[in-house]
């Protein structure tokens, strides 16, 4: 028994439906037969994640635990079905074959017939792995083909669950419905009745009006979506995002879009929808003109201990150190007993958005509800890939087929509009770029509300995605670079004392 080599097996299913639990147990019994072949290999395990997406291992709670086990040295080698079972990403696989190497411990991917003791494997992985990374990127362009051939045969790309309408799947049509479109309705009338995007969200949630997931929450987000979506006028514009480079964008150009006129009942009138569109055109201008007596943060900042806004104020009015802050406004009024909250000064402010800003554009991020939706796309798109090769392979039933790639094809339908529901709307990919100032635009466009709690400041994007930042203010009472100022100061000082 001590002169036997201790294997494992390494399998990876990327769907949970009930044909792919049957492939699933089939792998291991075939690697049970197979390994049991072979009197100097001793099968001491099997790891395996079902129903998870390939594209990152940090993702697969059981590849990760045989990593871990790998380090602890409970075996020598691993055995997997092929590369793109292992891992579809060049730069991950390559680095974990190396660590495990280092270790003494050998990957054999039976498809390929590679074994990573091999002077030669890397070389073989490296082709290997592109060609799976390749058949990632065929299928996407596939999907894509399937998208815009539906767009082109008239298929309506609704959300499931947009205010005011219900999805009639049979007939691909909108319907209205009544309860909810009253509220569509009470957003207008009140735009037209001078108000703008966040008091129309507080009015809303005083009212106890519902959104779209039946919930009382409103921000000025969800208004501007519904003053926006060219869908209320009986319209529907398809393709408003693209993929590039892996991610998901505005899609300005980069994809051909199709508008469908008189596409469903409208709830409200297309010259009303338009004449509010030129009004929101128009009240972002004057808001622009008057930036001087608005200040770009003003009705954004919230208090993280007792919920009321922060107010700006000038602090040490007069004084050398003279400079601007933001305090919650209950505090200001009332007095630090009844908030004890921290004050952040705009410049630090300023500074703190342009760090977060820069990692927003540069990640892309989005909400963790836009990432668990994207996921699960993408790994129900996986699903129908292996469906059909079970399919070509023979191993699941034509009926069993048929029924289970249907199911799969109208969720990858609802996902896919959830997305684009979720995405960030009125925002032009010339705005995707990091700033080293401070530009109020910016600040307009992507950002929905900012949290300040103690000495922690979160930025809380258009889209969902949440990012936070230590800061200091400095010195008590003094503006940035005071220090720096009163030194040189002092200098000059003695300079002008010596020369007299």
């Amino acid at each position: 028994m001590e002169n036997k080599k201790r294997a494992v097996v390494y399998v990876r299913v990327s769907t949970k439906s009930d044909a792919q639990t049957h492939s699933f147990a089939y792998q291991k019994e075939y690697w049970q037969n197979e390994l049991g072949q072979h009197p100097d290999i001793e099968l001491v395990g099997i790891y395996a994640d079902k129903g998870i997406s390939g594209k990152s291992m940090l993702k697969r709670p059981n590849f990760m635990t045989m990593l871990r086990d790998g380090e602890k040295k409970k075996f020598d080698t691993i055995y997997t079905k092929s590369v793109s079972r292992f891992a579809r990403n060049t730069e991950e696989l390559l680095s974990v074959v190396r660590k495990l190497r280092d270790q003494g411990i050998n990957v054999f991917f039976e498809r390929e017939q590679i074994d990573t003791f091999n002077p030669q494997a890397e070389l073989y992985l490296i082709i290997a792995a592109a060609v799976a990374e390749n058949d990632l990127k065929v299928y996407s362009n596939n999907q894509k083909w399937v998208y815009r051939s539906r767009y082109r045969n008239g298929w309506i790309f609704a959300g499931s669950k947009i205010l005011g309408y219900k999805m009639d799947k049979e007939t691909n049509t909108l319907i209205v419905e009544p309860s909810q479109a009253e509220t569509v309705k009470r957003i207008f009338e009140l735009y037209k009745q001078g108000l703008g995007f966040y008091p129309i969200s507080k009015l809303l949630m005083e009212e106890g009006r519902l959104n779209a997931k039946g919930k009382p929450t409103w921000d000025r987000r969800s208004v501007r979506y519904i003053l926006t979506n060219e869908k209320y006028k009986g319209c529907v514009l398809l393709q408003k995002t693209a993929t590039v480079n892996g991610e998901r964008v505005q899609n300005n150009g980069y994809e051909t879009q199709y508008f469908i006129e008189n596409a469903h009942e409208a709830i409200i009138p297309p010259d009303e929808f338009d004449k509010i569109q030129e009004e929101i055109k128009q009240r972002t201008g004057k808001r622009n003109e008057d930036k001087q007596s608005i200040y770009p943060f003003t009705g954004k900042i919230i208090c993280g201990e007792c919920g009321k806004n922060f107010v700006h104020k000038f602090n040490n009015i007069g004084k050398p150190y003279q400079s601007e802050i933001w305090i919650c406004h209950r505090q200001n009024l009332e007095g630090k007993k009844q908030c004890g909250n921290g004050r952040i000064k705009d410049t630090v402010l300023k500074d703190k958005f342009i760090e977060c800003f820069n990692q927003f554009v540069k990640g892309r991020l989005a909400s963790e509800e836009i990432y668990t939706l994207q996921e699960q796309h993408q790994a129900l798109k996986k699903k129908e890939s292996e469906l059909t090769a079970l399919k070509i392979n023979h191993l699941i039933r034509i009926e069993d087929y048929n029924k289970e790639v249907k199911t799969v094809r109208e969720n990858m339908d609802e996902l896919y509009k959830k997305i684009n529901e979720m995405e960030m709307q009125g925002v032009s990919q010339k705005d995707y770029k990091p700033i080293t100032e401070f530009d109020e635009e910016k600040v307009d466009k992507f950002i929905d509300k900012v949290v300040v709690k103690g000495k922690t400041i979160t930025f809380i994007f258009m889209n969902g995605a949440k990012i936070s930042r230590k800061f200091d203010n400095g010195h008590a009472g003094n503006s940035k670079g005071w220090l720096e100022r009163k030194t040189l100061r002092e200098m000059e000082e003695q300079k002008c004392w010596k020369a007299e």
